[in-house]
This record gives structure tokens, C-alpha cells and sequence, in this order.
């Protein structure tokens, strides 16, 4: 049986964010009447238009950077497109008060399982449902809402594709094996790819092509030395699973769960 495991998953309906950074739209630039058409087409290659996000912090639940972190906490490593998501009421208190959090849940479509853990309790799933980032909401000056991203995670956005390892926890409130949950390991456990292109895709709630991707992860040798920066920077799917397959896991420090009646 699977317990949880120390860590805690920051995005808890009503949690403490710690915002870090805001990314913003650039400013539009007024259009020039004879603007070359060229200019105009220059433009539109260099990506999509950034959108505003403000970036969190947050704590990982496990450990997942490396093939051996995905190899020791995931059951399985599978294609996933959102196809759904659900925002909850707020909080009393925050409403009470015109600012606080939007929690989201998204709805997962399983399209294709790259690989699974010889020991997984659970078949894969054909979808899943999980928290994610949702919004901030200010209401002090007219209603206004703005994205949360984690930072250095994928927000999940409807309609984008991704890489995602995945853990089954069970139920601590049950004795059943069969009741639990599917859960992400830390911010990387998900990978761009879109159109079966790694890196191509939603990242930090930002849509980047498979290009942007990667002159990102030149610029930062700490990502380029996780699972998903080799995976971005040109390393075959068919190389993650292979290597997912002889890793060597390491042993699991689990931490008995506690039953919370209020979770059910």
C-alpha cells in the first residue's frame, strides 16, 4: 500500500501563495498606416503574445527532476491533453474581503501510456482529475482576475498536450485499495508536447513554441540538467522511456497519512 509522502502540495483550496513575479503583456505599439507588411510578418514569428501571469512558489510533494526521481515516485509516465477544468467558490473570508484565491481542478485525457512502474498498484488511468494553479481574484477596484502559475511548472491549460508522471496515493480513510488518488510528483514532472513535440506548448501558463523551449533551457543550466531539459533540448521520447526502464530507483521514505474525515 502506498502512503503519502512528506511534501506539501501548494495548491490547497484557500493555502498561503507566496507571489514571487509577475509576468505582463507588453504594451501594443501603435501600427504605423504604412507599416511594411514584412515587419508585420516578423512579428508573428516570434511567437505567441506573452500573456499575464503571476508566478508562485511552491513546494514539490517528491522529488522530480531526473529519470530516477520519475522511476522511484511515478507508476506511470503517460501523454495527457487537458480537456477540462473546474473553478470552486471562493473562500467566505475572501470573499468578505474582495481579494484571495480561485482554486482549479483540470480534467486529464490519458492518450497514450509511454511507460509504468513494475510495481504500480493501479492499472493506468484513461483520465484524471487534478489541482492546478488557478487565479487571484481583486474586486477593490472593479472585478479582476489574473492566472497563477507555479514556477519552473506547467499551469495545465485546456487544450495543450504533456508529458506527466503520475503516482497513485491511497486512500488513508479507507482500508479499500481501489480508493485513492492520482497525483504529480513536483514541478518537473510535466514536459510540453503539444502536437508530439517536446517542448511545444504551455509552460508557467505562457504558450511557447518547441524553439522558445529551448533557447530557454540554454539559458539556464539547472533546467537543462533535469529530465525534462535533455527532453526539451533534443533527447528522444523513446530515450526517457528507455531510460525509465533500466533506472534504478532509490528507496522511498513514505510518512504514514493521516485520515482528515473533512477530505471526503
Amino acid at each position: 500500500m502506498k502512503l503519502s509522502r512528506m511534501g506539501t502540495l501548494m495548491l490547497v483550496a484557500g493555502g498561503a501563495l507566496t507571489v514571487t513575479a509577475a509576468c505582463s503583456a507588453q504594451d501594443p505599439q501603435p501600427t504605423q498606416p504604412d507599416a511594411p507588411r514584412a515587419a508585420q510578418q516578423a512579428a508573428a514569428q516570434q511567437g505567441p503574445a506573452v500573456q499575464r501571469v503571476v508566478l508562485s512558489e511552491g513546494s514539490d510533494r517528491t522529488a522530480s527532476r531526473s529519470a530516477g526521481n520519475w522511476a522511484t515516485y511515478a507508476d506511470h509516465v503517460l501523454v495527457v491533453t487537458v480537456v477540462g477544468e473546474t473553478r470552486h467558490p471562493v473562500l467566505k473570508k475572501e470573499a468578505e474581503r474582495g481579494e484571495g484565491l480561485i482554486a482549479r481542478t483540470v480534467s486529464l485525457r490519458v492518450d497514450n501510456v509511454l511507460w509504468s512502474a513494475p510495481d504500480a498498484p493501479q492499472p493506468a488511468p484513461t483520465e484524471v482529475k487534478l489541482a492546478a494553479a488557478g487565479w487571484l481574484f481583486n474586486n477593490h477596484s472593479g472585478p479582476v482576475e489574473t492566472k497563477i502559475a507555479i514556477r519552473d511548472s506547467a499551469r495545465l491549460e485546456v487544450g495543450h498536450t504533456y508529458i506527466k508522471a503520475l503516482e497513485w496515493i491511497d486512500d488513508p480513510c479507507s482500508g479499500d485499495p481501489e480508493k485513492g488518488s492520482w497525483e504529480g510528483l513536483g514541478s518537473g514532472d510535466t514536459i510540453p508536447y503539444d502536437t508530439g513535440v517536446p517542448g511545444a506548448g504551455e509552460f508557467e501558463g505562457q504558450v511557447r513554441t518547441a524553439d522558445q523551449s529551448k533557447a530557454r533551457t540554454r539559458l539556464d543550466t539547472d533546467e537543462a540538467r533535469t529530465l525534462r531539459g535533455q527532453v526539451i533540448s533534443g533527447t528522444p521520447v523513446s530515450a526517457l522511456v528507455s531510460g525509465l526502464r533500466v533506472a534504478r530507483p532509490a528507496a522511498e521514505g513514505y510518512l504514514p497519512q493521516e485520515c482528515d474525515p473533512a477530505d471526503n
